[in-house]
């Protein structure tokens, strides 16, 4: 596990406006009113601070006064009455496993995804990645690819759309898994399969995959470390291995996540998503602000703590990827933009390696 907090950039005024939101939000109370707010705090959030970074002005500024608002509300509406109106909320399941939690919460967020965003979508973005960034592919029409933590299956389809022969997408989820399996056999797709397996336990034999991709999951495990041991151990030798975790410094970016899961500490998933969904935002978009807001664990780890395990592990010819489609924070940063690390930190922490 990761004992080193991560870097949060909020500082003076900010970090005052950032405890003030987190105040205010627990001050609503916990009836489902109260709940219904904080989840729409989620969504405010995230699209305010895209207004602010679409900017080339210094981000501190707008970052601070977005905030100040959000109190504000959050005041007003304590103040309101409402939320007497309402009956208690539901609380989350105490003593769950958290591998539970997570598979569950993952399994109900790509459920809802349009057929677009669940198939083509992934690929374009897949594709535009490897090939903005130079990496070469083993000959994907004998290839076999490991998708470890598929989640909804997006992305072991998505290998399956660039060419790959046999792809075996493995996760804990069982509502993930089942909506993966239904989705592949209404698309008829031949050579792209499903099983429930531990990331951080893979039962696979070693040097059994071409490609191993694991993208956006370790950081979610209590081991991510193990979790890294086992993907190099099934990679065959001269093999391909894509790595993705949370980056650690992440910029105003991770800073606004972080208090967005201050605010929804204790909400129930369902509750908090429907929520969301109610205000009209596209399933993709739900995801992608629920993503890291409600998961239990959401570790940020540095460059060199991801590296010095991969090389632990038995992976050579390390790189990490520095370029990446049009709104990934690593290709504004590869792009210059103004205020770019302040708002990203150092990027997103894809790697790709070998043994």
């Amino acid at each position: 596990m990761n004992t080193n907090p991560a870097t949060s950039s909020w500082s003076g005024p900010l970090a005052t406006a950032a405890a003030s939101v987190a105040l205010a939000a627990a001050e609503l109370g916990t009836s489902q009113w109260a709940s219904v707010v904080r989840a729409w705090c989620v969504p405010y959030l995230f699209q305010g601070m895209e207004e602010v970074f679409k900017n080339d002005a210094d981000p501190a500024l707008g970052l601070q006064l977005m905030l100040d608002r959000l109190t504000t509300t959050l005041r007003t509406s304590a103040a309101s009455g409402f939320g007497a109106l309402s009956t208690p909320a539901g609380k989350r399941e105490q003593g769950t496993p958290v591998e539970q939690v997570t598979g569950e919460h993952y399994g109900r967020l790509f459920r809802e995804f349009s057929k677009e965003s669940f198939a083509s979508e992934p690929a374009r973005l897949l594709n535009e990645r490897l090939t903005r960034n130079d990496v070469t592919l083993p000959d994907l029409k004998t290839a076999r690819v490991l998708d470890a933590g598929c989640g909804g299956g997006r992305y072991s389809v998505a290998w399956h759309l660039l060419g790959a022969k046999d792809v075996l997408g493995v996760d804990l989820s069982e509502p993930g898994i089942a909506d993966a399996r239904a989705r592949a056999d209404a698309m008829k797709l031949h050579g792209v399969r499903f099983e429930h397996a531990d990331v951080v336990e893979l039962p696979l034999e070693r040097d059994s995959f071409d490609v191993v991709f694991s993208n956006g999951v370790l950081h979610h495990t209590r081991d991510w470390a193990r979790g890294i041991q086992g993907l190099v151990s099934v990679l065959k030798p001269g093999g391909l291995g894509w790595l993705y975790l949370i980056e650690n410094p992440g910029g105003y970016f991770w800073d606004v996540i972080d208090l967005a899961r201050q605010v929804m500490t204790n909400e129930v998933h369902e509750q908090a998503r429907v929520a969301v969904a109610m205000l009209g935002i596209p399933a993709n978009r739900v995801f992608y602000m629920l993503d890291h807001v409600m998961v239990p664990i959401n570790l940020r780890l540095t460059s060199e703590e991801i590296t010095g395990e991969l090389r632990k592990a038995g992976a050579r010819d390390i790189r990490r990827l520095t370029r990446g489609t049009d709104f990934d924070r690593v290709e504004r940063i590869y792009q210059r933009d103004p205020y770019a690390t302040e708002k990203y930190g150092v990027g997103e922490h894809r790697f790709i390696f070998t043994k």
